[in-house]
């Protein structure tokens, strides 16, 4: 999780390693966030956590392309927020982050150097595991270039200033 669910208890704790020790600790966990899970052998947690934010960058990825295009078309940016927040591909990071990036402020609550290192990490991944991700790699590559254009400490909406 990020700076806001953290303060807030709303964490979700990837565990991996000694059941025991997990076991032990999952009442203090279940107060400081809203879920955890046993994940199995150590390095399972880092592997779904690599997972979990590479999905989470690809959404952002095409949310900024869907924003661009948006204003590219002469529509109102804040009515596709609102069209979006009502149909099946609502998701609580497009309402926090998309008025920031409709302004052009990206206050950071996950960096995105850390973004990408994370989807440059879940590709190496999926690399050993002959997984294929195209999606994820065309999105590395706008984080790449947000990068380049001197985002690293943004947040990691700052990835539509790839397309700008």
């Amino acid at each position: 999780g990020s700076k806001g669910p953290a303060e807030a208890g709303g964490l979700i704790f990837m565990a991996a390693g000694d059941k025991a020790l997990y076991d032990k600790v999952a009442g203090p966990l279940d107060v400081m966030g809203k879920a955890h899970f046993y994940l199995g052998e150590v390095g399972a947690g880092a592997k779904m956590k690599l997972i979990v934010n590479s999905v989470m960058g690809s959404m952002m990825a095409s949310f900024a392309e869907g924003l661009c295009l948006t204003d590219k078309a002469g529509l109102d940016a804040d009515v596709m927020l609102q069209v979006i927040s009502l149909g099946a591909i609502n998701a609580p990071m497009y309402a926090v982050k998309g008025p920031n990036m409709v302004n052009g402020k990206f206050p950071a609550a996950f960096p995105l150097k850390h973004q990408q290192k994370d989807m440059r990490l879940a590709l190496a991944l999926a690399d050993e595991l002959a997984q294929e991700m195209p999606v994820a790699a065309a999105a590395n590559e706008m984080y790449k270039t947000a990068r380049r254009k001197g985002k690293d400490d943004d947040d990691f909406s700052a990835v539509i200033t790839a397309l700008q």
